[in-house]
């Protein structure tokens, strides 16, 4: 393969995982609304468009594994086809949770229909995904544009999403001690945030990778053996 082509289909590469990014931030942004609204029928399509992002993370691996299989690229473009590896699950697993929390909107609006209790959300669901979107789009910039700086200020959000895990968790837990008839609720409620809270971890795993790229330098190893000399 000769030098233009190779760097035309590296270039295929980018595209497909900047459209991957693309569709889990939209599908992350009417993720919000169903929660916001509990509709019921934005979070059926939600399911289904999961598997657009399937596909093409189908096409980023293959793609990948080609370039790297044919053409034993180095340095910066073998480090670039390793990482693309990577992101392209991240996105998958942003887009699986997106239709993760997409179910539980479905089966809390069932409990209704059952005629179970069902309670709001408390007021740190909506800061929680609100964040959570935040990084996102900052881990998706800071990935177009080869941007280290900026994906080091996603993983410095990640802390304030899990402390409104916990924090949504202890009322919850509140909520349905004080109240029995709310446990199935509480239940999924608590579900919900736990999917919101793997949201940003895998956000910012997008934003490790992109530290990689941009400077070689592998953060989480780096963070792994920090811990072990604490």
């Amino acid at each position: 393969m000769s030098a233009g082509i190779f760097v035309r289909e590296l270039d295929k590469v980018k595209n497909y995982l900047t459209e991957m990014g693309e569709d889990v931030l939209r599908m992350l942004k009417e993720t919000s609304a169903v929660i916001s609204k509990m509709d019921v029928e934005k979070a059926k399509e939600i399911i289904k468009f999961d598997k657009t992002v399937n596909e093409l993370e189908n096409r980023v691996v293959n793609k990948a594994i080609d370039l790297i299989a044919l053409n034993q690229p180095v340095a910066g473009d073998l480090r670039f086809l390793a990482s693309s590896l990577r992101l392209s699950t991240e996105l998958e697993r942003i887009g699986d949770l997106a239709g993760n929390i997409s179910r539980r909107v479905l089966d809390i609006h069932k409990l209704e229909q059952e005629g179970k209790e069902t309670l709001p959300f408390p007021d740190e669901f909506t800061h929680m995904i609100g964040r959570t979107l935040l990084m996102l789009e900052i881990a998706l910039d800071s990935f177009k544009e080869n941007d280290a700086e900026a994906a080091h200020k996603v993983m410095g959000m990640d802390d304030e999403v899990d402390d409104y895990n916990r924090s949504i968790r202890k009322k919850v837990l509140d909520i349905v001690e004080k109240d029995g008839k709310s446990a199935a609720w509480g239940f999924e409620a608590m579900t919900l945030a736990g999917h919101v809270e793997r949201l940003a971890d895998h956000t910012t795993n997008l934003a490790e990778e992109t530290i990689y790229m941009a400077r070689g330098f592998n953060i989480r190893h780096q963070i792994t053996k920090d811990r072990e000399e604490i």
